[in-house]
Formats: C-alpha cells, structure tokens, sequence
C-alpha cells in the first residue's frame, strides 16, 4: 500500500495522531512547537497551543476536553479548543528531559514516557497518571517503567490484557502482560525490527488486534499481526514516519504523522505532512482518560 498525502508541510515534528470525536476532527501534535494541529472535515488546519515549548501527548477526556502532555508537566483542559488547560502536576519530569508519547490504559489512567534531550542511555521513565488527579490538586504520577532511552509508542490489545511498548533504540516492539488491576508486568522482546527497517516509533492497535508501528528513517509504517508476523507495510514518502492513528468515518483511515526535525529546509519538502491510506481494516476509538 501507499499512502497518500492530504495535508502541506504543517509541522516541524508531527507526532500523536489521535481521532477526536467531539469535533469530528485528527488532531495531531506539532511536538517541539508546542502546539496541537486540528485537522477538519473540511481538510483545513487550525492550531491550538498548548503554554509550553513541548506539545507531547493529547488525548480525549471523559466528559469532554482533554489531557495534555507538554515539555515536563501534564495539563488537563474541558473546553475542546483548550482555553482553559491548566497544569495538574508539578514539573515531575527532570531537568534535562522532555515528556515524548502516551496514551490512555483501558482503565483511564494517562501513561507518558519521557526522553532526555541528549538522549542518555536509560535516562528517563515511563509515567502513569491516575483519573482522581482532576479533583484532588496538584499530584505528582508515578513511574511505572524505569529507566528507558526514547518513550515511544504505547497501545493495548483489543481485550485490554497486552500491552504494547517501544523504547526507539531498542529497535523492539515490547510486550507486557496486564494483571487484572491494571498493571504492566513480565515485559518481553514480541517484534525485533531489522536495522534496515528504520527506528520504530508511535503505534496504534486495530480492531483485530493488528499493531501498526511508524518507522522513523524507514519511509513507512509497518503492521504485525497479533502473533507478531509482518501482514502489511504503507510506504510514505518522507523518510520521518512518526506515528500513525485510525480515525474518520467508521475508523476505517489510517492517518500518519511525518517529521522535518533537522532537515534543510529546501530538503524533503513534503515531510511535516499528514499522510493517510484506507488499509481495509477498521482501528478502535481512542481510549480516554477518566478524570
């Protein structure tokens, strides 16, 4: 499959793609602009920032509004043109470090990973963020994953008892097992990506189980079925493929985000662009987060 581009060049660093069906919009991160890209029925773009230089994560929130990541803290907002974001923990992420992708558990809790801007070997954490923080104050999340590299993608199986997880230089899709309260245990190598392939980045889960993995310096976006064989690759035309999402009408599109970070800016003129194929199998609504 190929996919096709449906967008200009409007991110320096696209990131987390995410459906949002409040607004019937994508919305999308321009990640070290700190802003969230919304992309209309219309295919028009509007942008809406986020107060921070970092614009990591964004996720649909129960009731409305949404969960936001940003440079080393976490915001929540109701309104859905974010006006109202404010921050719900302090700046737990250390100096240093950026937060970098997450999502949301089948329980509502928000999972984000973090990175340090030098890219220190085992830097960082992987963060959970429980749905009570709304109404009890300031909170500081927990860390779940200790010491990872690049926090990439995170997704769940269809029935909520795997758990997905890229640390980028690992160049390995991981697998958790979820225990029935939650929690990740018994993390194992499930998918090694060939060097030849690209780095893995941000994943989505379909309906069916099938993990579609963005590969950052490979041009495409590959997808493994649930027991881990290559079924499918979506070759795109920039060479930064950083994540991908389903979303429209009946989930049945695959978007997926490009990346101009650190190009000339005569070189790769269509990276930054959303991209989008039909793949013929039908992704699953975002998980929200319950606070």
């Amino acid at each position: 499959m190929r996919a096709e581009r449906i967008t200009d060049s409007v991110t320096y660093h696209g990131e987390g793609p995410v459906w949002w069906e409040a607004t019937r919009e994508l919305r999308f991160v321009d990640m070290l602009h700190g802003a969230v890209v919304a992309l209309a029925e219309s295919g028009a773009t509007h942008r809406l920032p986020v107060g921070s230089p970092v614009a990591a994560v964004i996720r649909p929130r129960t009731g409305g509004g949404a969960i936001v990541a940003r440079e080393r803290d976490i915001a929540l907002a109701r309104s859905e043109d974010l006006s109202d974001l404010a921050p719900v923990t302090p700046d737990f992420v250390p100096k240093g470090q950026r937060l970098n992708e997450g999502g949301c558990d089948p329980l509502g809790r928000f999972l984000v990973g973090g990175m340090a801007y030098d890219r220190t070997p085992g830097a960082s954490n992987v963060w959970r963020l429980d749905g009570d923080a709304a109404g009890s104050g300031v909170v500081t999340p927990a860390v779940v994953v200790p010491g990872v590299t690049i926090s990439n993608g995170l997704g769940w199986s269809p029935d909520g008892t795997r758990t997905y997880y890229i640390d980028t230089p690992t160049r390995t899709i991981s697998l958790f097992d979820v225990t029935p309260t939650g929690e990740l245990a018994d993390r194992r190598p499930w998918v090694v990506l060939p060097e030849e392939a690209g780095h893995p980045d941000g994943l989505t889960v379909d309906a069916e189980g099938g993990v579609w993995v963005a590969l950052n310096g490979g041009a495409a976006v590959r997808r493994y079925d649930d027991a881990g064989a290559l079924s499918a690759v979506v070759e795109v035309g920039p060479q930064k493929v950083t994540a991908c999402a389903f979303g429209g009408p009946g989930l049945g599109m695959l978007f997926i985000t490009t990346s101009r970070e650190d190009l000339e800016p005569d070189e790769e003129p269509a990276a930054g662009s959303l991209y989008m194929v039909e793949p013929g199998v039908r992704g699953r609504p975002p998980l929200p987060f319950a606070g």
